[in-house]
């Protein structure tokens, strides 16, 4: 396989995006900040396939396809193979003076496959609708006519650093490490900021 040609990492913030299919693995977890409550459940779609890269939302009947860059409704995947995993955020104010709009997440790489190129650091806006955002990974290939299943275990992968932060503090309220690979993404860490508790269930 052309790995530079055909691979690709994609992360594109949706609104309450509802999954494709079943997760077949999900993990919740639950913080508290000086500003807000904040809920997040991730989950995880392994050695995922389809024909087109779609997705809808929840809150409304809309339905919309992403490219291999991320970008909606443009030039978008017609058949993707790897996997993909949807963080799922609930942020309740915890007074009427915080009412977070959007979450902000940088994205850089840490570490990677030595047979694909480096990716240079990203920032993106997670939009909230009512405490409600979700933000959609991804990673595999646009699949030609010929592919049949996902490439062997020991494929390529990328290790990824995110910072989130609550809109418009400074300073990250949760650092999270990811690995990306086409049998599946996993979260590896995951460091609460300086002013962030982590809750019990």
């Amino acid at each position: 396989m052309d790995f530079s040609r055909r691979l690709f990492l994609g992360a594109a913030a949706a609104a309450a995006a509802r999954s494709p299919a079943t997760a077949k693995k999900e993990e919740v977890y639950r913080f508290r900040t000086e500003e807000a409550d904040i809920e997040m459940a991730v989950q995880f779609h392994d050695e995922y396939t389809s024909r087109g890269f779609w997705f809808g939302e929840r809150n409304s009947d809309r339905r919309y396809c992403l490219s291999a860059e991320g970008e909606e409704g443009r030039n978008c995947v017609t058949a993707f193979r790897g996997s993909i995993a949807i963080a799922r955020y609930r942020v309740r104010p915890r007074s009427l003076r915080h009412d977070a709009r959007m979450l902000r997440e940088y994205v850089r790489t840490v570490d990677y496959d030595a047979r694909l190129a480096h990716r240079p650091p990203f920032e993106r806006t997670i939009v909230l609708e009512n405490g409600l955002g979700s933000d959609l990974q991804a990673f595999g290939y646009e699949a030609g006519p010929d592919d049949r299943s996902n490439p062997e275990t020991h494929g390529p992968w990328y290790l990824c650093r995110q910072d989130l932060y609550l809109d418009p503090q400074p300073t990250p309220f949760l650092i999270l490490y990811w690995k990306h690979a086409l049998p599946s993404i996993r979260l590896l860490d995951l460091i609460p900021g300086e002013q962030t508790w982590v809750v019990k269930k």
